[in-house]
């Protein structure tokens, strides 16, 4: 590889691994229906044959309590599908891809952890300039000497 090249995958590449680091996540492609993301503090209640979540609003249906019994505080986050179908009338909907966790540990309303994306994330806005520049330190003390 020749030199020029060398440098410009060490300017490059960096700056593409950050780029794509703060990219947001893409919004539910749901086909027009009517998805939405749900986050809320809650019980986990016992229904007719499957797990309800009572918060948010309403009564819905989760896929699995996380390792929770029934009676304990949790916080859901998910994505709620009004119009799903569930053997449990008292249901408003479902929540799926739902995540069941300790309020103690992530109260409602705070953010939720992103690993790995928040480490490389904070790396990037934190060295944003010196990442191209270690590059090309580096392509510089491993250069062939004359």
């Amino acid at each position: 590889m020749t030199r020029l090249v060398k440098i410009a995958l060490a300017l490059i590449v960096p700056s593409i691994v950050c780029a794509q680091a703060d990219e947001t996540p893409a919004q539910n492609d749901n086909g027009g229906l009517r998805f939405q993301d749900f986050d809320a503090c809650g019980v986990l209640a016992v229904g007719n044959g499957c797990i309800l979540f009572e918060g948010g609003g309403g009564t819905y249906v989760l896929p699995d309590a996380g390792g929770f019994d029934f009676g304990d505080a949790v916080r859901v986050v998910g994505t709620l599908d009004p119009e799903c179908i569930t053997i449990c009338d008292e249901a408003d909907g479902c929540i799926r891809g739902a995540a069941v966790y300790n309020p103690a540990v992530y109260p409602c309303g705070s953010s939720l952890p992103n690993f790995p994306g928040d480490i490389i994330t904070n790396t990037c806005s934190s060295v944003g300039a010196a990442l191209p520049a270690a590059a090309l330190a580096g392509l510089w003390l491993t250069r062939r000497r004359r």
